[in-house]
């Protein structure tokens, strides 16, 4: 938004005066070209002093102290340039992003639209003002700032690579693929697109497209490290876990600093029966020695250390939309004590949908951190006095579990969407429960883990489920199993016993319902997986991606008996198969990620279909598939055991959960020389026999 300000007006100013401002201005303008910013401030601010009608003086300032962080000033100084030269659509530009930086909205979008009627061409601006429409909901505002212009850009890349990245996240997946296509005509040498298309492959299950193109694009630039992660994401989505591994440690060798693609090695490492424990304990501490940040974690906090006041609860996630992650932490909302909890959320939602409007409006509070670097949002934390932290992804979903590290919030806390540690000493605490983490595992984990009585989940299920029906082994005559988990939650380990399984059980066939089944070369892999174990393909079933969750939860219908993944159980599709009434075989397994299936079934008193080991697992799928009376009765009673059961009831879990959160407090106020009361140092010592009984 910078340009040259012409030379000072002589006019009312002294010949030395005039000379003094020029040479500020030259030192300024060099400084500013060269990337020195302070000088470049320090200069303008000394023309502004001799020669303060210099609106573009003002309106370059204004640029310079938005790069440094210095929003209000930018906005002050934005303002002053606006009053000298109020028709100035570049001016305008710079003044909606002090405002937004800002916090004002609305003024925000107001100048930056000014700005883009007399510069349709400034695309990094369209591309800042369509993200704030979406971050807002304003999706098809969004949309239209470029579908308006479309025509007159279709050359130019400059426009193309935002216009692509938009569509994307406002699920306009083939216009995003046509702009994409378009850029790999004008330009087919540019790695990027094949990465941004590729990773819009990836989202929208085109896994081995999304491979292919990635192949491609290394050919190109063989040790670009954004590719590789890519690639390997493709192959995880893929169910190629060995590839996916070999692939992120590739792009680790390459970038070894780069958080994201370590947060996904580590996740992927939990879908591979040959990773060990030990192994995925080392590999987690690493994450936590390379991203530490001991500076921000010792910083002083401000916020009053009163372990009886109302406290701001921040909750951080990419989740906040449709995702399993949504249906354990709307019950967080609807059964909160407003009295005692303010919630604040910071979401990475890049594509935001009518879950996402839904959770906004049942919270205090909604930042958006779509692209902001780690520290930026820990700042932004800090600066709402959030009291508590809960990280609701760790390492799931691409996100930034390094942001942590950067110590936000007096206490943090990882919750929820991942099954493991986040290595990081920053972070204070992992809730969890007995089952899931037992006693003897806590050497494991970065946290002190913290341990619900009454189990860590708490679910919201679907306000409209189909009609129950009897197993399908009554008509059929020949038993189905059953699993809806991701293709790359089945281990080498998971097919060799499904395999033994479908062999033992004559006539019996799987239905696989996944996303990477709506995908050829998923398709074709999955299958290959079972026929090499000799199992006809014929009897596999595969299913892709339904968009009507109706639909979805009727294909439970073609299942008898559901068959949990290791060593990364199921979480929502264990208690989908209970709502539709399909009884589920779990293998309880040596961490937190094979172990949710034994935690959530023993809440339902279900705890006869948890296997200690792989024969236990292969004798209890045995004996459901050769009790159709026993099928009868629990196709038709799990849905209501399930709902009246304690997984199910927010009233009850959210005392715990809260009292948990009121001990975390109490022990920082101790530290800071708070004086607890009795009441309080029985939460502070996580003494869950106080709660008074419900």
């Amino acid at each position: 938004m910078n340009g040259n300000p012409g030379p000072p007006s002589p006019r009312g100013l002294p010949q030395a005066a005039i000379e003094e401002a020029n040479r500020a201005l030259k030192d300024a303008a060099w400084a500013e070209q060269n990337g020195l910013v302070e000088r470049a401030i320090a200069a303008y601010r000394r023309v502004l002093q001799l020669a303060p009608q210099l609106h573009q003086a003002h309106n370059n300032l204004s640029g310079l102290l938005l790069g440094i962080g210095q929003p209000q000033e930018a906005l002050a100084a934005a303002r002053q340039a606006l009053a000298l030269q109020p028709d100035d659509a570049m001016i305008h530009g710079t003044t909606g992003q002090a405002c937004l930086a800002c916090g004002l909205v609305d003024e925000g979008i107001g100048h930056l639209r000014v700005a883009l009627a007399a510069h349709p061409e400034m695309h990094p601006l369209r591309a800042l003002l369509a993200d704030v429409l979406v971050d807002a909901g304003r999706l098809e505002e969004a949309a239209a700032l470029f579908q308006e212009v479309e025509g007159r850009y279709l050359n130019d890349p400059k426009f193309l690579v935002p216009a692509a990245r938009l569509y994307g996240r406002v699920h306009l997946a083939g216009s995003a693929e046509a702009a994409y296509l378009r850029l790999l005509q004008l330009e087919p040498r540019r790695a990027a697109t094949c990465n941004d298309l590729a990773q819009l492959y990836n989202e929208h299950t085109h896994f081995s497209k999304a491979r292919d193109l990635c192949l491609k694009g290394l050919m190109l630039e063989p040790d670009a490290p954004v590719m590789w992660n890519t690639l390997a994401s493709a192959q995880a989505c893929m169910g190629q876990t060995a590839e996916a591994l070999q692939s992120y440690r590739r792009a680790l060798e390459l970038a070894p600093g780069h958080a994201a693609t370590r947060s996904n090695l580590l996740l992927a490492m939990h879908y591979s029966s040959e990773v060990t424990p030990a192994e995925l304990v080392a590999e987690h501490r690493r994450f936590g020695e390379i991203f530490a940040q001991p500076d921000a974690a010792a910083r002083r906090f401000p916020n009053p250390p009163d372990p009886g006041r109302r406290l701001r609860i921040g909750y951080l996630s990419p989740d906040f939309r449709s995702h399993s992650v949504a249906f354990f932490f709307e019950p967080l909302l609807d059964h909160r004590d407003h009295a005692a909890f303010e919630v604040v959320a910071f979401a990475d939602v890049k594509g935001p949908d009518a879950v996402t409007a839904r959770l906004r409006g049942k919270c205090d509070e909604w930042h958006s951190i779509v692209n902001l670097p780690d520290p930026v949002i820990a700042e932004r934390v800090r600066a709402a006095g959030i009291d508590i932290l809960v990280d609701l992804a760790g390492h799931a979903g691409n996100v930034h579990a390094a942001a942590l590290a950067w110590k936000g919030a007096p206490v943090q806390v990882t919750y929820c969407g991942y099954p493991d540690s986040t290595g990081l000493d920053a972070v204070d605490y992992r809730i969890t429960d007995a089952i899931a983490d037992p006693p003897g595992v806590d050497d494991g984990y970065a946290e002190q883990l913290l341990r619900l009585p009454g189990g860590f989940l708490c679910f919201r299920p679907p306000p409209q489920l189909p009609e129950l029906t009897p197993p399908p082994l009554l008509d059929r005559g020949q038993v189905s199993f059953g699993c809806f988990n991701r293709e790359f939650k089945v281990s080498q380990r998971c097919y060799d016993l499904w395999a033994r399984i479908l062999r033992a059980v004559p006539g019996s066939r799987l239905v696989m319902k996944c996303l990477g089944a709506a995908d050829a070369g998923t398709r074709a892999f999955l299958l290959a997986e079972f026929e090499r174990r000799g199992v006809a393909a014929s009897r596999i079933e595969l299913v892709g991606f339904i968009a009507s969750q109706q639909e979805h939860f009727g294909w439970y219908r073609q299942v008898d008996v559901a068959l949990d993944t290791f060593p990364y159980n199921g979480t929502t599709t264990t208690l989908d198969s209970l709502m539709m009434g399909v009884p589920v075989v779990t293998l309880a397994g040596r961490n937190h990620a094979g172990r949710v299936g034994a935690s959530l079934l023993a809440r339902v008193g279900l705890d006869e279909y948890v296997a200690a080991d792989e024969d236990g697992y292969l004798a209890l799928a045995m004996e459901l598939a050769c009790d159709p009376d026993r099928l009868l009765q629990l196709h038709g009673s799990l849905r209501q055991r399930l709902l009246v059961s304690d997984l199910c009831n927010g009233a009850k879990f959210m005392p715990a959960f809260e009292f948990a959160l009121r001990g975390m407090w109490a022990n920082w106020c101790r530290r800071q020389g708070a004086t607890l009361t009795p009441a309080q140092q029985a939460m502070a010592a996580f003494d869950f026999t106080a709660l008074p009984p419900r």
